[in-house]
């Protein structure tokens, strides 16, 4: 098969994104707003000691009614309005007003049902500087800061550890500095109430702010990966056509819908970043079907039943399918791969990184390049 890259009169070489500063900075406003949350929702975000000690505290002490009622009427806003990413889009922003433009940017573009989202940000201030108030003389307020101040002394120490796997990165995908317009990494101190495998990635203009456990240093590489692969699939969008945007979301695992929804936007730039950050850069293959089938079949039903009670998701596709134990799952093996694991957008995906990763670093291909010209290919 000939090489479509060879021709380096029609591929110079690609300009690179500088190595961005890398900081840790601790952001007191999304911290209380995690424990806000919590206190709204006792099933939100993590269960530990620190979750459990909240619960405990404002069972005896009421949260301030005026905190409360805000709460209360984001909750019962319009699916579509107020999200928990757009609460802390805007938390971030408190006491960094260097952060307004590139927030109210980034809400005007992706999230266009909120109209007044200067009213809303100075709401949420209000409430958090009333509840700063209140929850500053509790103890869990000082065990909270005490967790943070640990965690941010083990990042500094990791500090070195970290900047290699950003290196990884922009080793590997090679981003154009006029599409990942990144200069400077903000890492959050770990927020003991966020579960330890969920993330964000916030972006300000030319700042990127990532909020992930300090244990859990995949998901810093998924959410770094945002910065890069977010803009490219931007691009991309514009020379797509209708029927390829359909075509992915028709290929796109059914587990991925049920928690991005259909649109191919956020499809396509979560399993073009799962892909490599799962599976290819582990060195590993996308699951088939033989695959499922040896893995569950080591599944001891006592433990199975255990992770069922935890994981409500798992129990609602277990129920769909009327599987009760793992000898239901056996039976079902191919329905429910059909139905949950099977991933035909990954194939293609990780068919495509393993062509990249083929490509002679002095071709002066990125990732950008290859994947604009690629993909729409082989849709």
């Amino acid at each position: 098969m000939e090489n479509i890259w060879l021709k380096k009169e029609q591929t110079p070489k690609t300009e690179i994104m500088k190595f961005p500063e890398i900081c840790i900075a601790k952001e007191d406003a999304a911290q209380l707003l995690s424990v806000i949350l919590k206190i709204k929702n006792k099933e939100w975000g993590a269960n530990n000691e620190i979750a459990d000690e909240i619960k405990e505290y404002f069972q005896k002490n009421s949260l301030d009614s005026n905190v409360s009622s805000f709460f209360d009427d984001v909750k019962n806003l319009e699916p579509g309005e107020v999200d928990e990413e757009t609460l802390y889009i805007l938390a971030l922003t408190k006491e960094h007003e260097e952060r307004d433009s590139g927030a109210f940017s980034v809400i005007e573009r992706y999230k266009p049902n909120i109209k007044e989202p200067y009213q809303l940000q100075q709401k949420l201030f209000a409430s958090l500087e009333l509840f700063k108030k209140q929850f500053s003389d509790s103890p869990i307020f000082k065990k909270i800061d005490d967790f943070i101040v640990e965690d941010i002394s083990k990042r500094e120490e990791n500090i070195e550890s970290t900047k290699k796997q950003i290196k990884v990165l922009i080793d590997f995908f090679k981003p154009s500095p006029h599409t990942t317009k990144i200069d400077k990494v903000s890492l959050m101190p770990t927020d003991p109430l966020y579960k330890k495998d969920s993330g964000y990635a916030f972006v300000f203009d030319n700042e990127l702010i990532l909020k992930n456990h300090i244990d859990n240093p995949d998901n810093l590489d998924h959410e770094f990966s945002h910065s890069i692969i977010n803009p490219i699939v931007e691009k991309m969008s514009k020379y797509l056509s209708d029927n390829q945007k359909d075509r992915i979301s028709e290929l796109a695992n059914n587990k991925l819908k049920q928690d991005y929804g259909l649109e191919y936007f956020s499809l396509l730039c979560e399993e073009l970043i799962r892909t490599y950050n799962d599976i290819f850069k582990k060195g590993e293959r996308p699951q088939t079907l033989d695959d499922f089938k040896q893995k569950i079949s080591t599944i001891d039903n006592n433990v199975l039943q255990k992770v069922l009670i935890e994981n409500t998701d798992l129990a609602n596709r277990f129920k769909q399918l009327n599987i009760s134990d793992i000898d239901d799952l056996v039976e079902k093996a191919e329905l429910y791969f059909d139905k949950f694991e099977k991933n035909e957008l990954r194939d293609i995906i990780f068919n495509l990184y393993q062509e990249y990763s083929g490509l002679n670093d002095k071709d002066g291909i990125n990732f950008e390049n290859f994947i604009l010209k690629r993909l729409p290919e082989v849709l």
